[in-house]
C-alpha cells in the first residue's frame, strides 16, 4: 500500500497511529541503546538512534512532534493488533551477511562454545536482515524462531553489538521506513476488515468524489476571501504555477476514478449476465461468450470470441425468404406475376444477343485489354474469372442478402434478372469446378469454330432460356416451387450442342498418348448425351440435385443456333474469313481435335501475357 492511501480510507486512524508508536517505541529501546543526542538532530527518531558511544537522556520515540512534548516516561507494552484484522502469511527473505559467513572462530568469541557455527551465522543474517529493513524495532533480538530456541537475549544482544560495529548503518532511517509501511499495512487491513465496505473498487472512488467535493468547497470559499486582498503587486494565496498543478492533479485523479468506475460496472453486468446462465466465462477468464462459442488470440496477443457463428445465423435469416411454407409464398404473387417478368426480360436478352453475334466486329490489337492473348483464351479467361469471382462472394457471410436476391433463382418467387446472373453463380467449389473443366474443354473448340460474337451470344442466351424453363416448370409442371437454381449448365449445354451440331471434325487425338486417335462422331455423342439427360430426368425416385428443364433450354438453344448458322450458309462464310484461332496457333489439323493441345497453347498465351504485365 503506498503512502498516496487517502485518508478517508483509513477509518483507524487513531489505531494506527498509536500501532506506529508503538513499533517506534520498540525501536527506541532495540536500536537507540547509548545513543547520543545531537541538538541540529531534525526529528526524535534521528537523535535517538545514534551509534553507541555517548550516554543519551531517555526520550520517547514518535513520528510526529505531537507526541515529543509528553510525559518523559517508558511506554507502555504494545497492545496487540485487533483481532478482526485479516491473518496473512507473508513470505520473509533474509539475504546472506555483506562480507559473507563468518568463521567458526568469531562465531565463537561471540556466542560461546554451546552455538555451532551455522545456527550463530544464521542468527546473525537474522539481526542483520531486522536492521536493515528496520524491524527490529518491532521484533527486537526475541523470537528468532524455534531452532534457535537456545540462544538467549544476552548472546542475541552480543551478536547485535558485533553487527552495529563492523556492519555501520543508519538504523534509524529504516526504522522510520518500516513504522511508516506498517501504519498504512494496518490502515489498509481495517479497511479491508470493514463490514460495511460493499466493493474494494466502488469505495476509493467515492471517497475521493466525496474528497474532491471538499476540497472545491474548500477552494472556492478560500477564493472568495481572497478575493481583493493584495499586498502591492502580489496576489495573497496560491500562485498560478500551483493552481495548474493542482488542477493537473485533479483531472489525473479523476481519470483513475472513471475507469475504477467503469470497471465495476463492467464485472456487475458480467456477474448478472452470468447469474442467467446464459454466459460462460472464456479460458482466461478476461471475457464473456455464450456456451459454443470459440475462441483465438489477435495479432496483439489479446483474446478474442469469434462471433462467426451468430454472424452466420443473423445474415442467413436475413438471406431467406419471408414465406413459412410454400403456400404462403404463392399466395404472395399470382402466375403471370410469376411468369411474365422474367418472360419478356429473356425475350430481350435474345435479341440483344442476336444483335451482338450478327454485328460483332473483332477489335484491333491496339484496343485490346490483353492483346497478346488470343481472343479464343480472352473469353474463356475472362468467363472463369467471373463465376470464381462470384463464387468467392458466396464466402463473405454479409453479402449473403444480396446474393440471394440477385444471383439465385427462385421459381416460386423470381425476380426477371435473375435469368442472367444466376447463370454465373455457384455457391459450391465442387459445381464451380466441374462446369469450367467442360468450359475449358468445350469453350475454346467452340469459339474457334464460331467466333466470339456467336459464341458469346450463344452462350448467354442459353443460360437465360435455360432458367425460363426452369421457371415454367416449377410454376406449371411438376419441378418444387421453393428449390433454387445456380450455375451455368444450360450455356455449357447450349455450346456443347452448338459445336457438336457445327463441326466437321472426325478425329480426336487422346491425351497423353503419343499419336492416337480415334474416330469422332460429334453428332452422335451429342444424341447419347440427350439421351442420358432424358433418361436421368425421368428416373422415378431420383432425388438429384440437377435442374433438367435448365439444362434442356440450354441444348435447345444450340440445336437452335446450329440450324440457322447451317440454314444461312455459314460454312461457306468461314472457309473465306480464314480466322486463325487456339487450334491453328498450336498446328492441329482441322478435322482432328486436340484437347490437349489446345489447353497447352491457352496456359503458354496466359503465361506469356502475365510475364509481360509483370515486366
Amino acid at each position: 500500500m503506498s503512502n498516496a492511501l487517502p485518508m478517508a480510507l483509513r477509518p483507524a486512524t487513531r489505531i494506527t497511529h498509536q500501532w506506529s508508536t508503538v513499533t517506534l517505541a520498540f525501536a527506541r529501546r532495540y536500536c537507540s541503546q547509548h545513543a547520543c543526542l545531537a541538538s541540529s538532530s531534525p526529528s526524535p527518531i534521528l537523535s535517538i538512534l545514534q551509534p553507541h558511544g555517548c550516554p543519551s537522556l531517555p526520550r520517547p520515540f514518535s513520528t510526529s512532534t505531537q507526541y515529543a512534548a509528553k510525559v518523559h516516561k517508558p511506554p507502555a507494552e504494545p497492545s496487540p493488533p485487533p483481532q478482526s484484522l485479516p491473518q496473512r502469511k507473508r513470505t520473509v527473505r533474509i539475504g546472506p551477511l555483506p562480507k559473507g559467513p563468518v568463521d567458526d572462530a568469531t562465531v565463537r568469541a561471540i556466542f560461546g562454545p554451546r552455538v555451532a557455527p551455522a545456527d550463530g551465522n544464521n542468527v546473525l543474517r537474522i539481526l542483520h536482515h531486522r536492521r536493515t529493513s528496520g524491524s527490529l524495532a518491532d521484533y527486537g533480538v526475541d523470537n528468532l524462531g524455534k531452532q534457535y530456541s537456545h540462544v538467549n537475549r544476552e548472546l542475541a544482544t552480543k551478536g547485535l553489538d558485533w553487527l552495529r560495529e563492523k556492519f555501520p548503518i543508519d538504523e534509524a532511517r529504516a526504522a522510520e521506513e518500516w513504522a511508516e509501511k506498517e501504519a498504512n499495512r494496518i490502515a489498509y487491513e481495517l479497511w479491508l476488515a470493514d463490514p460495511e465496505n460493499e466493493s474494494k473498487y466502488k469505495d476509493p472512488a467515492r471517497a475521493f468524489r466525496e474528497q474532491q467535493k471538499k476540497e472545491k468547497e474548500e477552494r472556492e470559499l478560500a477564493q472568495q476571501q481572497q478575493e481583493g486582498e493584495r499586498i502591492g503587486m502580489l496576489h495573497v494565496g496560491p500562485s498560478q504555477f500551483e493552481r495548474n498543478i493542482e488542477e493537473k492533479r485533479r483531472k489525473r485523479l479523476e481519470e483513475i476514478t472513471k475507469k475504477a468506475e467503469e470497471k465495476e460496472k463492467r464485472e456487475k453486468e458480467d456477474e448478472a449476465k452470468l447469474a442467467t446462465g446464459e454466459w460462460v466465462r472464456t479460458p482466461t477468464g478476461t471475457q464473456l461468450m455464450k456456451p459454443g462459442q470459440t475462441t483465438y488470440i489477435d495479432i496483439f496477443g489479446r483474446e478474442q470470441v469469434t462471433r462467426r457463428k451468430e454472424e452466420m445465423e443473423y445474415y442467413q435469416k436475413k438471406a431467406e425468404t419471408p414465406f413459412k411454407d410454400e403456400a404462403e409464398m404463392l399466395s404472395e404473387t399470382t402466375l403471370t406475376q410469376r411468369l411474365y417478368p422474367m418472360s419478356a426480360f429473356v425475350l430481350v436478352v435474345c435479341l440483344l444477343s442476336f444483335a451482338f453475334a450478327h454485328y460483332y466486329v473483332p477489335p484491333s490489337p491496339e484496343y485490346r485489354l490483353w492483346p497478346d492473348l488470343s481472343p479464343t483464351t480472352a473469353t474463356i479467361v475472362a468467363l472463369v474469372a467471373a463465376n470464381a469471382f462470384i463464387c468467392i462472394a458466396w464466402r463473405w457471410t454479409p453479402l449473403w442478402p444480396f446474393m440471394t436476391r440477385y444471383f439465385m433463382h427462385v421459381p416460386g418467387y423470381p425476380r426477371a434478372i435473375q435469368a442472367v446472373t444466376n447463370v454465373f453463380s455457384h455457391v459450391q467449389y465442387e459445381h464451380l469446378l466441374g462446369n469450367m473443366m467442360m468450359l475449358a474443354l468445350v469453350g475454346p473448340v467452340c469459339h474457334d469454330l464460331v467466333d466470339r460474337g456467336i459464341f458469346c451470344g450463344t452462350y448467354v442466351s442459353a443460360g437465360a432460356i435455360g432458367t425460363l424453363f426452369s421457371l415454367y416448370w416449377a410454376n406449371l409442371g411438376r419441378g418444387s416451387i421453393t428449390s433454387h437454381s445456380v450455375g451455368a449448365s444450360a450455356a455449357i449445354w447450349g455450346i456443347s450442342a452448338l459445336y457438336c451440331l457445327l463441326t466437321e471434325q472426325d478425329h480426336i487425338k487422346i491425351p497423353l498418348l503419343k499419336d492416337k486417335e480415334v474416330g469422332f462422331y460429334p453428332k452422335f455423342l451429342f444424341a447419347a448425351f440427350v439421351v442420358a439427360e432424358i433418361m436421368s430426368a425421368m428416373r422415378k425416385g431420383a432425388r438429384g440435385n440437377m435442374d433438367h428443364a435448365s439444362h434442356f433450354g440450354g441444348m435447345l438453344v444450340g440445336m437452335s443456333v446450329a440450324g440457322y448458322l447451317r440454314a444461312t450458309g455459314w460454312h461457306q462464310r468461314r472457309a473465306t474469313a480464314g480466322a486463325e484461332g487456339v487450334q491453328e496457333r498450336a498446328k492441329v489439323d482441322e478435322k482432328t481435335l486436340d484437347v490437349g493441345a489446345i489447353v497447352k497453347e491457352e496456359m503458354k498465351e496466359v503465361k506469356e501475357g502475365v510475364k509481360k504485365v509483370v515486366r
